[in-house]
């Protein structure tokens, strides 16, 4: 089997979907908002930018108590 460049970035960004989503990230298109959906009291913690730039990797946490 032949592997070009376009087959290792595939096969690159298919192992980092999977590795973040099973690390409990959220996988968004790049816009200029994130959207958390329905998921209220949490904030996001954590961002990654995807391999290829097309996408961001949230994830959310609980909001810290306050005093």
């Amino acid at each position: 089997m032949k592997v070009t460049d376009i087959t290792r970035r595939a096969l690159a960004i298919r192992r980092e979907r999977r590795r973040l989503e099973a690390e409990g990230f959220r996988r968004h298109e790049t816009d200029w908002e994130i959207h958390r959906g329905d998921r209220r009291g949490e904030v996001i913690v954590e961002v990654r930018i995807s391999t290829c730039g097309l996408y961001v990797y949230t994830k959310l946490g609980r909001r810290p108590q306050q005093g």
